[in-house]
């Protein structure tokens, strides 16, 4: 059996929105967001804003927001999102008898602590798949920080056999797969794919268990087995119910009555021949005051909606331990706050606080603080709280709100209401999520660095430096050529040059490069300076039949891919494109990013010069003085 450890890089979706730079010293810009069928709306658009700019209109109190409609960034998997919902021995397949301590799993960091990857669990599976949907990929998440985040995750791809009537497999359809998982001494999220079908999604699983998974496609059927099932069962039934809540809510449009859309000929015949039918239902609100009484009302309805699952939790009380309970507990709630907090703070607040008047502003902002607070009084186990991947973000959205409205570092407000390790997981949070929509950041990396002490966070913030503080020169990895051959990135020209990375699906990348990075690297070849174009994408002819839309035939074009590719979108934290690194003769990195240097062309031109080029010219300048001596 064939494992093999790969980086996950979870897809999101095709961000846009407005960056908000707040009075908060390090806070996090709000991306106004609107999500399709999510029950968790916002967790996974985190975005890196490319540009900034003001509000038109805004007042002398909205001086401090910062926003573009020019902030576009995507990811690999592309989804456009108009609408938002708030809502004995274990047997090998041979047969033989597994030694479990001589099978080849992969333990991705070794550590001596009590947390090192150094528990394992086994994992039995029967599938009956009427497709080809290809191996099996399972993603281990060992210590969820952030969505997109791929710290120590382990990817598992395993080709699954033909099961075997003296298995106990009597239907000759039948495949059969088993691998052993890395987790620590706390539970993990563990996910499953079959191509692009997800079988498994971010189910918690516990360390040193046994599992037996039945997966029959043919008939949509998930079934648990082994001495945890109903630990895993009830998980099965809490995210349905997710599912149900969020099918059987309106979808909501927010939008203004002038909008284009709503002027578009018969739109409002549709919508009146639409209302009230059964099925699904669209709800048009306006934005401001009406989406925002919505969503407050959506959250104080809360324990009515979260109801079901609290239910599930109630049947399966006799069977879970009081840990399992809680973990699941902090799950639901954790994930259902998240989602109208996040929505407020990414969708609504810079218009209230932009757009409302004094009274209402006041108004809307005691509302929101005391159903911050009241979130807040619900307490959960310890152990809860440092493994909940939705405790953690609605914990991390609390406070981000409470550093806004307060004017206060976020750095600070963690270290008063919190400690020891949980408050270390909430930095390393925040970090991972809004470090590169700072300016400023190796300082506010060093500040948090200071106030990180216990493992795997500060090991997550370490990390982050690779991606932060420049000067280290570029990782080496495979590059393809057009014309099929390979090279090193050791293998190219020292010479200052801009690194651009796109996929040929990406919009935004297309627009980014003729718009803005292809007039600016024309502007600087006198200057000695060059531009290479690194695609990601995995189908060789799509990115071949798309450069001249997405790059450019007169400048060096690669591709990276496969594990290279994981290597560096690991290392380099990219999660978004496009991206354009800025390296100097020597090959050193003297940017992760040039995007956010200039808002224009013109802005971004003058900027390179006078950050990177400028000393360049001064040492050129200086060697020929020295050589005409």
């Amino acid at each position: 059996m064939k494992k093999i450890l790969l980086t996950c890089f979870l897809g999101g979706v095709c961000l846009f929105g407005s960056d908000l730079l707040s009075q908060v010293a390090d806070s996090p810009p709000g991306v106004c967001l609107v999500s399709a069928d999510s029950p968790y709306p916002g967790r996974e658009e985190y975005s890196t804003p490319a540009h900034k700019g003001k509000n038109e209109g805004d007042g002398e109190e909205g001086k401090n927001v910062e926003s573009s409609l020019s902030v576009n960034l995507c990811s690999e998997s592309l989804v456009p999102v108009l609408f938002l919902d708030l809502d004995g021995g274990p047997v090998a397949a041979s047969g033989e008898f597994l030694d479990l301590e001589a099978m080849d799993y992969v333990v991705p960091v070794d550590h001596s602590d009590s947390l090192s990857l150094g528990k394992s669990v086994l994992l039995y599976g029967e599938l009956l798949n009427p497709d080809s949907l290809g191996p099996l990929s399972i993603t281990v998440i060992p210590f969820y920080v952030a969505p997109r985040s791929t710290f120590l995750q382990e990817e598992v791809v395993i080709q699954p056999v033909k099961g075997e009537f003296y298995d106990g497999v009597m239907n000759g359809r039948t495949e059969k797969f088993e691998t052993v998982l890395q987790l620590s001494d706390r539970p993990a999220y563990v996910s499953m794919v079959l191509g692009n079908r997800v079988l498994l999604d971010e189910y918690l699983v516990l360390p040193e268990d046994s599992i037996k998974l039945k997966l029959d496609l043919s008939r949509n059927t998930l079934v648990f087995a082994g001495k945890n099932r109903d630990f895993y069962e009830a998980q099965f039934a809490i995210k349905r119910l997710d599912h149900w809540r969020a099918f059987d809510s309106p979808r909501q449009l927010i939008i203004p009555e002038s909008s284009k859309l709503l002027q578009r000929p018969g739109s409002h015949e549709k919508i009146e021949f639409f209302k009230g039918r059964f099925g699904s239902e669209l709800l048009i609100l306006q934005p401001g005051k009406e989406s925002l009484d919505y969503l407050i009302s959506q959250a104080e309805k809360g324990r009515e909606l979260l109801a079901p699952q609290f239910e599930v939790l109630d049947f399966y009380r006799e069977k879970l331990s009081v840990e399992q309970l809680d973990l699941l507990k902090a799950e639901i709630y954790g994930r259902f706050y998240f989602g109208i907090l996040s929505t407020f703070r990414k969708f609504h607040y810079p218009y209230v606080e932009n757009r409302f008047e004094e009274e209402d502003r006041l108004l809307y902002r005691q509302r929101l603080q005391e159903l911050v607070d009241r979130i807040g009084e619900e307490e959960f186990l310890k152990e809860s709280q440092l493994i909940s991947a939705g405790f953690l973000d609605l914990e991390l959205e609390r406070l981000i709100l409470e550093a806004l409205w307060e004017n206060r570092s976020f750095l600070e407000l963690v270290q008063e209401k919190h400690s020891a390790e949980f408050a270390d997981r909430l930095q390393a949070a925040y970090l991972s999520n809004y470090l590169a929509s700072h300016t400023g950041q190796e300082e506010i990396l060093l500040d948090y660095l200071s106030e990180t002490e216990s493992y795997p966070w500060r090991d997550r913030l370490e990390k982050l430096k690779s991606a932060t503080i420049p000067g280290d020169p570029l990782e080496d990895a495979e590059l393809i050529s057009l014309s099929g051959d390979s090279l090193q990135v050791s293998e190219l020209p020292a010479q200052p040059t801009l690194v651009y990375f796109y996929f040929s699906t990406c919009a935004h990348s297309a627009n980014y490069f003729n718009n803005y990075l292809f007039p600016v690297y024309q502007a600087l070849k006198d200057q000695n300076v060059h531009l290479i174009a690194i695609s990601v994408d995995e189908d060789v002819d799509l990115w071949k039949g798309r450069i001249d839309k997405y790059s450019h035939p007169s400048i060096p074009n690669y591709n990276l891919r496969g594990i290279s590719k994981q290597r560096w979108k690991e290392l380099y934290e990219i999660n978004s494109f496009p991206r354009v690194m800025f390296l100097d003769e020597e090959s050193r990195i003297r940017s992760f990013d040039i995007r956010p240097l200039g808002e224009t062309k013109e802005e971004l031109l003058q900027e390179l010069q006078r950050k990177f080029l400028y000393d360049q010219s001064q040492q050129n300048n200086s060697t020929t003085k020295t050589n005409s001596l």
